[in-house]
């Protein structure tokens, strides 16, 4: 007899054991206390976070939803970061994932949750109402590209320190990281184990000694995962620089809509390119994440003016408007009647039009095509985006 639960302190080594295993039998060694040691790292209360399955005392089904909280251009956001989602392999086919999902959904629909967000197989998340969406922008920048775009430049001023433990130089990074566009989601006490998932090194970026920046790569220093800079106009120093000391072939960065500035930088010297969507989402909240990404995109973009209304089915109405800078966004009842929207929507549906890169290819209830039924304003897509260090 299966039982379903929440995880508790008496779990933790369990939970962590259960996940090596299962990840390392579908592909290479597995050791979550270091991969993620924001979730698994010693002394981590985080196993109620975790959905599980047991059979006579014994976890055979398990999926973690970290809360994360973000503030996007000053609106705040609560996130499920799903993760960890693993099946013992005499345990499949029984149906566990699907009632742990709806387990964790439920509790997200009645917890605040703004959005879920996951990544994995396209279609296996979409029976749970996920939709690819976010829009990111890849850039793989070669040594060629360096030799020839950057032989004049003299990078020997930077270096980079390891950001291991308590110090001024791990300070400066939080403080610059709350500068940014999306902050909040860490404190200083896990900042640099976050900097650390997934097996990346976090390090200070220094110029002739003088904290300018840090970031966060793969340990073979072929992937930034993240990178902020007092000056973005440092970013073609620092490249070069990490080139030098990490000595990859090349250089990949996966950077949000809204990071034009480096996203310039990069466009200009990199010989491959090209966007696409950000991670799976489902949204329980459209009215706050329409509203903080609007914001976002104002930002480095000015939304003419024009209004909007969309109603997502069996969720809510959401009406959007745009005059002289100002944006309002109102929520309603789905079912409002002295609300008439422009469009009508599955929340799948609501969710590409609003966020997904094709956004502007999409055709009212079938998908993507070549037209669209309404006149759509100039704001979409939005810039949703979760940071990858984030999630779990």
């Amino acid at each position: 007899m299966e039982k379903y639960r929440k995880g508790t302190l008496e779990d933790a080594q369990d939970i962590v054991d259960f996940a090596d295993y299962v990840f390392s039998q579908s592909s290479e060694p597995h050791d979550f206390a270091r991969l993620v040691p924001k979730l698994y790292g010693e002394g981590r209360k985080t196993q109620q976070y975790h959905y599980l399955v047991e059979e006579e005392g014994k976890i055979r089904a398990m999926l973690c939803v970290l809360p994360v909280r973000f503030s996007v251009a000053g609106v705040e956001l609560k996130a499920g970061c799903v993760g960890t989602v693993a099946v013992h392999p005499r345990a499949r086919g029984k149906g566990y994932m699907q009632k742990l999902m709806a387990y964790a959904l439920e509790d997200m629909k009645t917890g605040g949750y703004d959005y879920s967000v996951l990544g994995g197989q396209r279609q296996r998340y979409e029976y749970f109402g996920y939709e690819p969406a976010g829009i990111k922008l890849d850039f793989t920048l070669t040594a060629d590209n360096v030799r020839h775009k950057y032989r004049h430049l003299d990078a020997t001023g930077i270096s980079f320190e390891e950001l291991s433990g308590p110090s001024l130089l791990l300070d400066e990074s939080f403080a610059l990281y709350q500068k940014g566009m999306i902050s909040r989601a860490r404190d200083k006490e896990s900042f640099a184990d976050i900097l650390r998932t997934w097996n990346a090194v976090p390090y200070a970026v220094l110029q002739n000694g003088k904290f300018v920046g840090y970031l966060s790569v793969s340990r073979g220093g072929g992937m930034v995962f993240e990178i902020e800079l007092t000056d973005k106009a440092l970013l073609p120093l620092v490249c070069k620089s990490l080139m030098e000391f990490k000595k990859p072939n090349e250089l990949r960065f996966s950077l949000p809509a809204f990071d034009r500035d480096k996203i310039a930088l990069l466009g200009g010297v990199c010989d491959m390119y090209g966007m696409g969507f950000n991670l799976s989402y489902n949204i329980v909240n459209y009215a706050s994440v329409i509203e903080a990404f609007m914001k976002c995109k104002a930002v480095g973009t000015k939304l003419p003016d024009g209004a909007f209304t969309l109603r997502i089915e069996d969720r809510e109405t959401v009406e959007m408007v745009v005059h002289n800078g100002q944006i309002t966004v109102n929520r309603h009842e789905s079912d409002d009647p002295r609300i008439k929207p422009d469009a009508v929507l599955t929340a799948r549906d609501a969710t590409a039009l609003l966020f997904s890169p094709l956004s502007g290819y999409m055709k009212s209830k079938t998908g993507y095509g070549e037209s669209s039924e309404y006149k759509l304003p100039a704001w979409f897509p939005l810039p949703l985006y979760s940071p990858l260090q984030d999630g779990c």
